[in-house]
């Protein structure tokens, strides 16, 4: 009997360890349960966080892509306009300007004997302003063509090129006594015809304007400007009033009387069209009688 009770005692035991345990189980599986739907909860909170920064990105990207776009179409817009313009200029224009031309050259030659004095002048200022417009037309269509030309950029010896056009200046002035020095080594990463032009342009209003100077001089070399580097054309010459230099790059903006120094102020501007093709910067620093500095970074 004694044995019996001692067999139920230890099942009961046994029975109540079980229970405990399963209990416990059951537990760890409520909280693990719940541990799960939280971390599920959190999980889902940032999925739908995400996917909001998501939506978000796609409409910021999409405006910047409508965006795009409608510049694209307004470049498109301008590009046919300066297209249009530009065979207006050389159609519309040229040919009534040519056929002037031709007229005054046959009355020069044909009728200048029969003309008096003040007949001569006149027909000697229409044939100057004549040829003054074409100068004027083709300045436009320079501009035009440089808007318009495509971009492409190589390594550029930009000494031997500054040389190349100093040596040309002193064969058509041999008269002219200028010191020029051009530093060695200057490369450029730009579109080679454009440059030229850039060397051109600015070469030559340095030579222009050191006519009048004593002991002119001429430096090409390596600068840097607020962090940029570049180049400077600086020359010693009658320089001009920083005041008016908002109109130094205006196409036809003239700094000097035309009596003084013949031009069509279409030099400058060109130069700034080359320098904004190449995503550059260009400024000038200069002072009357004191000479000039053009300073050029190409991007």
């Amino acid at each position: 009997m004694r044995g019996a009770s001692q067999r139920y005692t230890v099942d009961i035991r046994a029975t109540n360890r079980a229970l405990m345990e399963k209990a416990l189980h059951m537990r760890c599986l409520a909280y693990l349960a719940k541990a799960k739907a939280g971390l599920l909860t959190q999980t889902i909170a940032e999925v739908n966080r995400t996917k909001q920064t998501l939506r978000q990105s796609f409409d910021h990207l999409s405006e910047e892509q409508r965006l795009i776009l409608r510049q694209k179409a307004e470049l498109e817009a301008a590009n046919e306009a300066l297209r249009s313009f530009s065979y207006a200029v050389s159609h519309d224009l040229r040919a009534p300007l040519r056929g002037l031309q031709g007229l005054a050259e046959t009355l020069s030659r044909d009728y200048a004997s029969r003309l008096d004095e003040r007949g001569r002048d006149y027909l000697q200022r229409l044939q100057s302003t004549a040829h003054r417009m074409s100068d004027l037309i083709e300045g436009m269509l320079l501009l035009t063509q440089i808007a318009r030309a495509e971009l492409r950029r190589r390594p550029v010896d930009l000494s031997a090129m500054a040389a190349h056009v100093l040596r040309e200046l002193r064969e058509a002035a041999p008269e002219r006594q200028v010191q020029v020095h051009v530093q060695p080594g200057l490369v450029v990463e730009a579109d080679p015809q454009m440059m030229h032009s850039l060397v051109q342009n600015l070469l030559g209003n340095a030579w222009k304007y050191t006519g009048r100077t004593a002991d002119a001089r001429i430096d090409v070399a390596a600068a840097e400007r607020d962090g940029r580097r570049g180049f400077a054309f600086t020359d010693n010459g009658i320089g001009f009033d920083r005041a008016r230099a908002t109109r130094l790059f205006t196409p036809f903006g003239r700094m000097h009387a035309d009596s003084d120094f013949p031009g069509l102020g279409v030099g400058l501007a060109t130069v700034k069209r080359i320098v904004e093709r190449h995503g550059g910067h260009i400024e000038a620093d200069s002072a009357p009688g004191r000479g000039t500095c053009i300073f050029v970074s190409l991007g």
